[in-house]
C-alpha cells in the first residue's frame, strides 16, 4: 500500500488507474485483496466511485499466481519488491534513439569545435612551411586566350610560345630558339597576369607563378652557412678531394660579390641516406653553393674539434631514443649531441653514377700525346707494368709509402728498421705484383729500398710527397676491403696499438692526418682527432660503441669575413669539420629548379620592377642580391630546356639595363589599353553571368568608358550588379551603369558630410569655373558632369569624358588641360576677390604645373626652352641658369592660363552665376543639363531639398 501510494503521488485517480493497470500486467504479483482495496478507497474518495462497475468487477476478479509456491506476497520492500513490466508503443523507442543521436551529434560538435579551436591557437597541427618546395598552380579551369579580350595584338605575339610549349622540335629542325623570357608591359588592369596564365593553359604546361616581392623574400636573408676553414669533402670534374668550403666555394664568386646563390652541376660533397636514425652515408649532389658576410659567428666545440656558424644555420644533433633532428645553433645547448658519422652499415661511398674504377696508368691523366709516348717507352725498358690495377695490395703500398715513404734523388725511398727484415721483402714481392718493378740494384743489400724515377712520379702523383702527402683520391670512392688495406699499410709503416685496443697514429702533419680521421669514419670505424704537446694524434677505435660528439662549450663571438654553405643537398645535409659532423644545408629555395623539374613550363614573374629596378652604387647590398640572383639564374637556362620566363611590370623604363639584354628577357610585349572595340569585347565576356536590362548596350558602354582597363571595367559591371542588388531590381540597367562609372571616375559620395550653404556655393562656382572652361575653351576635353556633392577628397567633382580613344595630344589641347585646370581659380578670385581664393584649387595648380612642366622639359612645347627632352634625373644635373630658366617658362605657362580663362568667365559672367546656383539646386548635373542652365532654359526633375 505505501509503494502504490509513492506510485500514485498526487496525480489522484489517473495516477492510481496507471499503477492498477501495471500491477495487472505483472504475473508476479498477488491478488489484490480486500485490505488493498479499502485502501484504494480511502485514497481515491469519491473518484472511485465514477468508475464503472464493470471495470471495478474485473480488476477484483484479476487472478494472480506465484510461479513458487514457497514465495512470499510482494510488499514493495528492499527484500520483496513489486515487478513491474512497461509496455511502450514502438514509435517512442524510436523517438529516443533519434534524441540519442541527435544530442551525441551535438556534443560532438561542440567538443570536436573546441579541440580544433584549441590546436589552431597553439599551432600544434600548423603544417611546417618548406620555401624550397614550389609547385605548379592547380588551375581547375584553365584559362584560354578566348578568356582575355582587348589585347589581340599581345595574344598573337604569344601564340608562338604555345607553339614552342607544344613541339619545341619544329624549331629545333630549323635551328630556331625562342626567346628565353618576355616581358609584358603596359598600364595595371591590362591583363598581363591573365595572359600569362593564357598561354600556360593553351599549351597545356605547369604554370609558375611568384610576385617580385615574393621573389625577393626567398633570397634576402637565404645565408645560413658556417666559416670558410670548415672542412669538407667534394667530388667534382677534378677529382676528390678534403678542402675547406670557402677555398672551393671563392671559386664561383669574383671579387667581392657575395649575397647571392650560384647554380652548380657535377659537384657533389659526403651526406646521408636520410631519415630519422641515420645508419648510412653516401655522396650527395650539390646544387648551389653560397656566401655572404656576417659580423657575428656561433663557435660550437666538440671532441676536441670547433665548427664555426651563423646563428640561423642548423646543426644535426642526436635525441636521447637515437634519433637525428635539425636545430639552430642559436638554439644548442652544452651537452647536446651533435651527429657524427655512422659507425656501422656504412653505405657504399662510391660517387653517384660512378663506374667501376679503371686501372692508373703510370702517366699524368693530363700529358700530352708525346710525354705518354716517352713513358711508355721507359715502361717497356724497365719491365714496369703500363696500367696499375686498383686492388688491395696497391692500397697497401700507398699507405706504407704515405707514412714512411719519400722521394729522394727524383727516386722512391721506403726505409726500413734493423729488425724489419720480413716487412722489407713483404714489400719487394708486393711492389713486384702491383708493378712488376724491381729495387734498384745499389739498395737491395741496404736498410733502404730504391725504386726508378717511374714509381717515384706515380707515388707523388697520388699521395704526394714529403710535408705535403693526402689520401690518394682513389681511397675516397673504394671499397671498404681496399680503405682496410690502405690502413693496414700506413698502421704498419707508422702506427702503434695502445693498451686500450684503439690504433693509434701520431704526425706533425695536420692535414694528413684531418684526412685519415675523414677516411676512417666512412668506413665502420671510430676516429677522433687530438692535439698532443707538438703534434696530432688520430685515435682509431674498432665499431663497438658509438662515438659521442657532444658539445662542450657555445660562444657568441665577433667574426668579419664571408660564410659559405652548400644548397640543395639531398636530405638537407652534408658533413663538415674536422671531425666530422652532420651540418643543414640551405634548401634550393630557387623557382628555376622546380620548373626545370617540371619543363616544359612557364614561370611567371609579377611586378618585377619590384626587384629588377635600375641597380645604384649607393644602393645597400641586400637590395642589389636579390637582381644579382635572377640575372644568374636566367643564365642558367638554355632556350631549349623547355622553360619559358614571362614578367610583367607596369614601369619598364626603371627595369636594369642587364635584365632586358638578349639572352635574359630579350623580348617585350606591349599590352595596351584596350580600344572601344576591345572594351566592349571585354564588358561582354565578364557580363555573361549577369543579367542586364534589355536596352543596355555594351558598344554604348564601351564608348562611354574611354581609357578604361579591363580590370576597371570589370569593376565597374560589379558595382552596376551590387546597385542592382540593393535596388531589388531585375537585373542591371544603364542608370547602375551610369552610377558605377562616376563612382569609379569620381569616387564614392559623402552624403553625410555637413556642408554649410556659403561652403556650397563657393564650391558651385569653383566647379562652374571648371565647367565653362571646357565648355568654350578649344580643344578642351568635352564635359561629361559636374557635381557639388562631396566625393573622396574633393568638395566637387567636374569630370571630362574624351569621345574617343587619344593617342597623342597637341599643344592646343595640352593648353587646354591647364586651363580647365585653372578655372576653378579664377572663379573664385573674380566672384569673392584675390583675398578670398581657397585652398581647394591646390589639386588644380598641382596638375597644371605636371602639365606645363612636360610641354617645357619633355615635349620641346617651349620657345626659349628649346627642343629637348630632359628626365627627372636630367634635370638634377642641369646648370643652377637652366633650372631657373624652365621654372620660369612653367610659371609663365600657368599664369597666361589663369588670364585667359578670367578674361573667358567675365564674358560669361551671366551663365556663371546661373550654373553655380543650378549646382547648387540639383547637385549634379549632366553635359545636357549644363547646356540648357547656361541658356536660362529650365530642368525637367525635382530640386534636391536643402
Amino acid at each position: 500500500q505505501q509503494l502504490v501510494k509513492k506510485l500514485v503521488g498526487t496525480s489522484g485517480v489517473d495516477g492510481y488507474e496507471r499503477v492498477l493497470q501495471m500491477l495487472a500486467n505483472s504475473k508476479e504479483l498477488p491478488r489484490v485483496d480486500n485490505t488493498s482495496n479499502e485502501f484504494m478507497d480511502n485514497t481515491r474518495g469519491a473518484g472511485m466511485q465514477n468508475l464503472g462497475s464493470s471495470k471495478q468487477e474485473n480488476m477484483a476478479q484479476e487472478d494472480y499466481e506465484f510461479e513458487h509456491e514457497d514465495m512470499q506476497p510482494s510488499d514493495g520492500t528492499t527484500k520483496r519488491p513489486i515487478h513491474v513490466v512497461m509496455h511502450e508503443k514502438p514509435t517512442k523507442k524510436i523517438w529516443d534513439m533519434a534524441k540519442w543521436i541527435m544530442s551525441t551529434l551535438f556534443y560532438a560538435f561542440c567538443i570536436l569545435t573546441l579541440v580544433n579551436l584549441t590546436i589552431e591557437g597553439s599551432g600544434i597541427m600548423k603544417a611546417a612551411t618548406k620555401p624550397g618546395n614550389f609547385e605548379p598552380e592547380k588551375l581547375t579551369n584553365k584559362v584560354r586566350f578566348s578568356d582575355v579580350q582587348g589585347c589581340e595584338e599581345a595574344k598573337e605575339e604569344l601564340k608562338e610560345l604555345v607553339q614552342f610549349l607544344k613541339n619545341p622540335e619544329e624549331f629545333a629542325e630549323v635551328g630556331g630558339r625562342l626567346p628565353k623570357g618576355v616581358l609584358l608591359t603596359g598600364p595595371p588592369g591590362t591583363g598581363k597576369t591573365l595572359l600569362a596564365r593564357a598561354v600556360a593553359g593553351e599549351a597545356d604546361v605547369p604554370f609558375f607563378f611568384m610576385s617580385g616581392s615574393e621573389f625577393d623574400e626567398m633570397y634576402v636573408g637565404v645565408g645560413a652557412s658556417v666559416t670558410g676553414d670548415t672542412q669538407v669533402l667534394v667530388k667534382d670534374t677534378s677529382g676528390t678531394r678534403l678542402m675547406q668550403i670557402g677555398e672551393y666555394i671563392d671559386m664561383y664568386y669574383s671579387g667581392d660579390s657575395e649575397g647571392y646563390v650560384v647554380p652548380v652541376n657535377g659537384v657533389q660533397t659526403l651526406g646521408y641516406t636520410g631519415g630519422a636514425k641515420m645508419d648510412s652515408c653516401e655522396w650527395t649532389t650539390v646544387r648551389q653553393v653560397y656566401r655572404h658576410k656576417v659580423d657575428e659567428v656561433y663557435e660550437i666545440s666538440y671532441m676536441g674539434d670547433m665548427v664555426r656558424t651563423t646563428g640561423d644555420h642548423s646543426v644535426f644533433i642526436r635525441t636521447a631514443d637515437g634519433e637525428i633532428r635539425a636545430i639552430q645553433a642559436r638554439e644548442l645547448q652544452v651537452g647536446d649531441s651533435l651527429v657524427d658519422m655512422p659507425s656501422s652499415k656504412v653505405s657504399s661511398t662510391r660517387a653517384v653514377n660512378s663506374a667501376v674504377p679503371r686501372d692508373l696508368t703510370m702517366w699524368a691523366s693530363d700529358v700530352d700525346r708525346a710525354a705518354r709516348q716517352q713513358c711508355r717507352a721507359e715502361c717497356h725498358a724497365q719491365g714496369v707494368f703500363e696500367d696499375i690495377a686498383l686492388s688491395s695490395s696497391l692500397a697497401w703500398l700507398f699507405g706504407m709509402y704515405t707514412a714512411r715513404g719519400e722521394i729522394v734523388d727524383n727516386c722512391l725511398q721506403l726505409s726500413f728498421g734493423t729488425n724489419e727484415a720480413q716487412l722489407k721483402q713483404q714489400v719487394i714481392q708486393t711492389v713486384a705484383d702491383s708493378f712488376g718493378a724491381s729495387p734498384l740494384a745499389n739498395s737491395a743489400d741496404n736498410q733502404a729500398l730504391q725504386y726508378s724515377s717511374l714509381l717515384a712520379q706515380f707515388f707523388a702523383r697520388h699521395c704526394g710527397e714529403r710535408a705535403a702527402k693526402r689520401v690518394p683520391e682513389s681511397m675516397w670512392t673504394e671499397s671498404a676491403s681496399v680503405y682496410q688495406a690502405f690502413m693496414d699499410g700506413y698502421m704498419v709503416g707508422n702506427g702503434k696499438h695502445a693498451s686500450s685496443g684503439s690504433a693509434e697514429i701520431e704526425s706533425s702533419d695536420y692535414n694528413l692526418l684531418r684526412e685519415l680521421a675523414w677516411l676512417a669514419s666512412m668506413h665502420r670505424t671510430q676516429a677522433t682527432l687530438k692535439a698532443s704537446e707538438s703534434s696530432w694524434v688520430l685515435e682509431i677505435r674498432a665499431e663497438s660503441t658509438q662515438r659521442d660528439a657532444q658539445i662542450t662549450s657555445i660562444d657568441r663571438v665577433a667574426y668579419d669575413g664571408y660564410v659559405y654553405d652548400f644548397c640543395g643537398c639531398d636530405n638537407e645535409a652534408f658533413f663538415g669539420g674536422s671531425n666530422a659532423v652532420l651540418l643543414h644545408n640551405s634548401k634550393v629555395r630557387s623557382l628555376f629548379s622546380a620548373a626545370r623539374k617540371k619543363s616544359p613550363s612557364i614561370v611567371f614573374i609579377d611586378e618585377i620592377d619590384a626587384i629588377g629596378s635600375k641597380r645604384n652604387p649607393r644602393d645597400q647590398a641586400y637590395m642589389k642580391q636579390t637582381l644579382n640572383q635572377l640575372l644568374v639564374d636566367l643564365d642558367g637556362f638554355q632556350q631549349t630546356d623547355g622553360v619559358i620566363f614571362i614578367a610583367a611590370t607596369n614601369f619598364p623604363e626603371v627595369l636594369d639595363p642587364a635584365l632586358t639584354r638578349p639572352g635574359r628577357f630579350d623580348r617585350i610585349v606591349q599590352v595596351a589599353l584596350p580600344d572601344i572595340r576591345g572594351r566592349a569585347a571585354i564588358l561582354k565576356k565578364h557580363s555573361e553571368k549577369i543579367r542586364l536590362a534589355p536596352d543596355v548596350d555594351m558598344v554604348t558602354v564601351a564608348r562611354g568608358t574611354p581609357g578604361f582597363s579591363g580590370a576597371e571595367l570589370q569593376n565597374l559591371l560589379n558595382l552596376a550588379a551590387i546597385e542592382a542588388s540593393k535596388q531589388r531590381a531585375k537585373g542591371v540597367t544603364n542608370a547602375h551603369l551610369d552610377y558605377a562609372k562616376d563612382r569609379i571616375l569620381m569616387g564614392s559620395e559623402r552624403k553625410s558630410a555637413v556642408i554649410t550653404p556659403e561652403s556650397k556655393l563657393a564650391t558651385a562656382y569653383h566647379e562652374g569655373g571648371h565647367t565653362l572652361a571646357a565648355l568654350y575653351t578649344q580643344g578642351a576635353v568635352p564635359l561629361h558632369k559636374v557635381t557639388v556633392i562631396p566625393r573622396g577628397h574633393a568638395l566637387g567633382v567636374t569630370m571630362q569624358l574624351p569621345e574617343a580613344d587619344r593617342y597623342s595630344v597637341n599643344k592646343q589641347e595640352y593648353l587646354a588641360e591647364i586651363d580647365v585646370c585653372m578655372g576653378g581659380r579664377a572663379a573664385e578670385e573674380l566672384v569673392y576677390g584675390l583675398d578670398r581664393v581657397t585652398s581647394g584649387c591646390s589639386s588644380d595648380l598641382e596638375r597644371a604645373t605636371k602639365v606645363a612642366t612636360a610641354m617645357v622639359t619633355q615635349f620641346g612645347m617651349d620657345e626659349q626652352v628649346g627642343l629637348v627632352s630632359y628626365s627627372s634625373e636630367q634635370r638634377e644635373k642641369l646648370s643652377a641658369e637652366g633650372r631657373r630658366t624652365i621654372e620660369e617658362r612653367v610659371r609663365v605657362l600657368n599664369e597666361m592660363s589663369n588670364s585667359r580663362v578670367m578674361s573667358l568667365l567675365r564674358e560669361h559672367r551671366e551663365e556663371l552665376d546661373r550654373l553655380a546656383q543650378a549646382l547648387v539646386e540639383y547637385e549634379t548635373l549632366e553635359k545636357n543639363e549644363v547646356e540648357r542652365v547656361i541658356k536660362g532654359l529650365p530642368i525637367e526633375r525635382k530640386i534636391v531639398p536643402q
